[in-house]
Order: structure tokens, then C-alpha cells, then sequence
């Protein structure tokens, strides 16, 4: 298939069907074409941007190509993620905030991999809690189960894309891949949290994960105290640009700390630290509910707040508001720390 649309993308920036999307995945993973060709694929797509009906079927061929993990709970399943690639780096908000959440009763498959674009990913921050992250279908069944977590470790699941993980390494530049992996997750989620690195990403990843199944979900960017794109998750520092997903309805709006019931914090509280031993740190604090300074207050509330999402989203709670209040207790009465 990439044959035969690849002159078409270059020469008149046409955009292919979902099907014919699909086709091209299978293309790249099927390891039969020449390295030269598949980076000239992907940056054709790149120069011409990416679709709506491209990114759902070239996802839907990576997720079908995965390693498959056969469960269907009778709540919200929700995934944790954000693609990376954003200007402002915090600490690791998603794995302290989905702590938080599960221990509130959201069910969470958080797919993820290490660090590429942060300085401690998904992966590297679990991996020093002393979680296991390498773990079989049946082991994240029975986490889920169990804790109300599992981490889905992207290369265990993913192997059949390994070659082209290659080849987007070696272009050193942003492909359709930054998007595909956070949304490819291989269980079969109904809810999503995800933040993407461009706030022009909201609404069409949002219509990508409603093709893709997902019932209730925010797409989210946050954007800093001057209104300049930041990060990739609800913003405690500016407002937030998010694609509410509804049974097949989306919404995009604006949303700030007042709808959480909190203040804006200082960008400097939240700035990423230099070690890993930091944010481990940070982590750590935050589950413990330390409140000594403005940066572990800071720091609290971002994570209170995309724990209220989760909450939100998985029907946990009737409000963001709520579901900080509850994020809140769960912190302090020491049931994060279980």
C-alpha cells in the first residue's frame, strides 16, 4: 500500500482513507520495506499533516498488531498518558495522579514506556517505586484487579514495531508515532486522560480515541501563566484547552484551577528537577501529603487535579471539584500510600 500512496502524499498532499491508513501500518510493521522508505513515508505525512481517519487507522493496525490483553471490566477503564514533546517540563504529574486515582477506585491500564522526551518517564518513576512494569497480560489483569493499576510496558506489547521504533529514532524528528503511541494502548479502554504536546492536537485526538472506543475522555493541553503552550496536562499555572469526550460527543473548552476549587500556582513550583532521586522525591511527598513550602503545594494541587479528572472520567465523582475533594482525602487519610 505505501507504494501506491506514497507519490500521491509527496505530489498532491492527498489524505487516505482509514483503510487504506490501516494498510500502511501493516506495511511498516511487515519489515518489508527498505528503511529509506518507511522515513520517507512518515515524513511525508508529517509535511502534509496527519489526519483524523489516518491517525485512527494507522492506530488501529498497531493495536491489532500488539500483543493483546483480554480484559473488559464491568466500570470505565480508563488509560493515563501524555505524548511528550511539550516546552515546559514538569515532574512526573500522570504516575503520582494516577496513584492517587486508583486508590479512589478508578481502574487505570497506564501504557507507557522510559524517558524520551522528559528527564523521568512513566516507566523509570514506577520502576523506582519498586512496581514491576515488566508484566504479562495476565499479571496487568490481576493488577487491575488487585490494585486498581497496572502499567503496560510499550516494548513487552509493541514488539512488532520495533523496526520502525528504529527508523524514528534515527530521524530525530517528531513523526506520527508521538501520537500513536499514547493512544495505542493494547487493553481494551473505555476512558481517557491524555495530554498532547500541541494545543491544535485537542479535538482531532479526541475524535481519533472515539473511533477508537473510548467513551468518556479529556484531551487536554495546558498552557503557562503568559497563555503560551506549556504541557502536555491539566495546567495549575494557566488555563487548559480540553476536548471533553462524551459517548461519542465532543466538547472543547477552556478550563482553569477555579473549576477544580483551587488558585493558580507559581510556574517555578512545578518545574521538572535535575535528578531522577528529585523526582522521586517529589513523588513521594506528594503521596505522604507534604504541605511545608509553595513547591509541595504546588505541586499537590497539579496532581489533585488530574486525579480529579481520572475520578471524573471513570464516574467516580459528579465533578472536577468533587473529585479534587476526594483526591484530597485520599492523600491525607494515608490511603494513597496503601
Amino acid at each position: 500500500m505505501i507504494d501506491d500512496v506514497l507519490e500521491d502524499i509527496i505530489d498532491d498532499k492527498r489524505d487516505l482513507t482509514e483503510e487504506e491508513a490501516y494498510k500502511c501500518m501493516d506495511d511498516l510493521i511487515s519489515g518489508d520495506y527498505p528503511d529509506v522508505k518507511v522515513a520517507a513515508f512518515l515524513i511525508a505525512l508529517r509535511m502534509k499533516g496527519e489526519t483524523i481517519d489516518e491517525i485512527t487507522g494507522l492506530t488501529k493496525s498497531m493495536k491489532n498488531h500488539a500483543v493483546q490483553i483480554d480484559y473488559d471490566p464491568d466500570e470505565y477503564l480508563i488509560e493515563t498518558c501524555g505524548t511528550g514533546g511539550d516546552t515546559f517540563k514538569t515532574f512526573n504529574v500522570s504516575t503520582a495522579s494516577s496513584i492517587i486515582a486508583s486508590a479512589g477506585g478508578a481502574k487505570i491500564s497506564k501504557h507507557g514506556n522510559r524517558s524520551v522526551s522528559s528527564k523521568f518517564g512513566g516507566a523509570d518513576a514506577l520502576e523506582a517505586l519498586g512496581i514491576n512494569i515488566k508484566l504479562s497480560p495476565e499479571q496487568v489483569i490481576n493488577s487491575i484487579e488487585k490494585c486498581n493499576f497496572a502499567f503496560i510496558f510499550a516494548p513487552i506489547y509493541h514488539k512488532a514495531t520495533k523496526n520502525v521504533m528504529m527508523i524514528r529514532k534515527e530521524l530525530k524528528t517528531r513523526t506520527v508515532f508521538n501520537v500513536l503511541g499514547p493512544i495505542s494502548c493494547p487493553s481494551n479502554v473505555t476512558a481517557r486522560l491524555t495530554g498532547v504536546y500541541d494545543p491544535d492536537l485537542v479535538e482531532p485526538i479526541a475524535r481519533v480515541a472515539s473511533n477508537l472506543g473510548v467513551k468518556r475522555g479529556m484531551i487536554v493541553h495546558g498552557f503557562d501563566d503568559e497563555g503560551n503552550p506549556a504541557m502536555d496536562e491539566v495546567s495549575n499555572i494557566g488555563k487548559t484547552k480540553v476536548a471533553f469526550i462524551d459517548h461519542g460527543d465532543i466538547e472543547v473548552k477552556y478550563i482553569s484551577p477555579h473549576d477544580f476549587g483551587l488558585e493558580f500556582s507559581n510556574p517555578d513550583d512545578i518545574r521538572a528537577p535535575e535528578s531522577s532521586e528529585e523526582h522521586l522525591k517529589i513523588i513521594y511527598n506528594i503521596i505522604d501529603n507534604v504541605t511545608d513550602t509553595s513547591k509541595d503545594k504546588a505541586r499537590l494541587d497539579l496532581c489533585l487535579m488530574n486525579s480529579a479528572c481520572i475520578l471524573y472520567l471513570t464516574e467516580k465523582v459528579d465533578s472536577l471539584e468533587e473529585g479534587v475533594e476526594l483526591s484530597r482525602k485520599i492523600v491525607e487519610d494515608g490511603t494513597a500510600r496503601k
